[in-house]
C-alpha cells in the first residue's frame, strides 16, 4: 500500500470501537487484581508496583493507539511506539510469573538436567533483547526463589538440583570413588606383562605408574582449579561459576566430570605406552593439558589401528 492508503487502512481496522472492547477486557482483569489486593497485603507487598506499571503503560496504549493525540502520523512508526510500551506489559507481567512457572516445570526435571529458558519460555518473552536477558539475571540474583535449581544466566539454562545439600555432597563423593576406582588402571597395566608375551608395562613398572596416574590427576584439577578463577575474574554479573560453590557446581555438572574423569583414564592410558617413563613434571603438565595430549595419542593410535589392520587384511606372501 501507499503511504496514505496505508494510514488510513490502520485507522480503519485499529479504530476506536477495537480499542473500547481490548480496554474492557484488560481494565476487568485490573480491577480484579485490586480487589484482591484490598483483602490481602502480601499481593499488595510482592506486585503492587508491578500491576502499577501495567496499568501506566496500558493509559499510555490508549494514548497511541488512535492518531492524533500529538502521535505521529507514520503508522509505522507508531506501531514501534506501541511495541515497546507493549513490551514493558509483557516484562512486567512475565517477571512475575516466570518463577512460580519455573518451580513447576523443575520438578519434572531429572537431577542436573538443564531447563533451556529461550525454548521453554521464549514465545511468552518480551521482543527486547535486553529485557529478555534482564528477566533471566532477575532470577539469577534472586535463586532463592527457586526451589530446586540453579540459574547459568551465560547458557540460558535452569539446571534442576537436588533439594538437600546432603543429596548435593554426594555427587562429590561420587565423583571422589571413580578418582580412587581408576587407580586399578596402574595395577592391571603393570599385570599385563604377566599374561601377555612381549607386554611393555613390567609389574617393576607399578610404582611409576601409580605416581603418573596421580600427577595426572592433580595436573587437570590444577587447570579446572585455574580456569575456575580466570573466569572468577572476569565476572561482572551474577552468574554460575564453580569458584563460588565447588559443591553445587560438580553436583550439577557431575555427569560431564564424570565423563572427563574417564576421558583422563584414557588420556593416562595412551600415555603409559606411549611415553614409557614419564618424569614427575611431564605427568604434571600432561594432566594440565590433558586434552590437547589425548588428542595427540589418539590420532597417533588411530594411525597405528590402520597400518595394523593393513597388515592383517594383505595376502600373505
Amino acid at each position: 500500500m501507499a503511504s496514505e492508503a496505508r494510514a488510513a487502512y490502520v485507522l480503519t481496522t485499529l479504530n476506536a470501537a477495537i480499542l473500547g472492547r481490548v480496554d474492557q477486557r484488560i481494565t476487568t482483569q485490573l480491577s480484579a487484581i485490586q480487589s484482591v489486593f484490598d483483602v490481602d497485603a502480601t499481593e499488595i507487598e510482592w506486585c503492587a508496583d508491578n500491576v502499577a506499571l501495567i496499568e501506566l503503560k496500558w493509559s499510555e496504549i490508549k494514548s497511541l493507539w488512535l492518531a492524533g493525540n500529538g502521535t505521529p502520523e507514520n503508522p509505522e512508526q507508531r506501531f514501534n511506539q506501541l511495541n515497546k510500551v507493549l513490551d514493558q506489559i509483557v516484562y512486567q507481567c512475565a517477571s512475575l510469573s516466570f518463577s512460580p512457572r519455573v518451580n513447576d516445570i523443575l520438578c519434572n526435571l531429572r537431577v542436573g538436567q538443564p531447563l533451556d529458558v529461550e525454548f521453554e519460555f521464549g514465545s511468552e518473552f518480551p521482543r527486547d533483547p535486553d529485557l529478555r536477558r534482564r528477566l533471566v539475571q532477575e532470577l539469577a540474583q534472586e535463586s532463592a526463589v527457586i526451589e530446586c535449581g540453579v540459574v547459568d544466566p551465560d547458557q540460558g539454562v535452569i539446571y534442576r538440583v537436588a533439594a538437600t545439600r546432603r543429596e548435593q555432597v554426594w555427587s562429590a563423593f561420587h565423583l571422589l570413588f571413580w578418582l580412587l576406582f581408576g587407580m586399578t588402571i596402574p595395577v592391571i597395566l603393570a599385570l599385563g606383562g604377566r599374561v601377555l608375551a612381549g607386554w611393555p608395562l613390567k609389574f617393576a613398572d607399578l610404582e611409576r605408574l601409580l605416581a603418573d596416574y596421580v600427577l595426572i590427576l592433580v595436573g587437570s584439577s590444577a587447570h579446572l582449579g585455574v580456569e575456575a578463577l580466570k573466569t572468577a575474574k572476569a565476572k561482572t554479573r551474577p552468574s554460575f561459576q564453580a569458584i563460588d560453590d565447588w559443591v553445587l557446581w560438580l553436583h550439577v555438572h557431575e555427569s560431564q566430570t564424570r565423563n572427563a574423569i574417564f576421558y583422563v583414564w584414557l588420556g593416562y592410558i595412551l600415555l603409559a605406552f606411549g611415553v614409557p617413563k614419564l618424569d614427575w613434571s611431564s605427568a604434571f603438565f600432561a594432566g594440565y593439558s590433558i586434552d590437547s595430549v589425548t588428542e595427540l595419542f589418539l590420532e597417533r593410535f588411530q594411525y597405528v589401528v590402520r597400518t595394523k589392520t593393513q597388515v592383517l587384511a594383505s595376502p600373505a606372501k
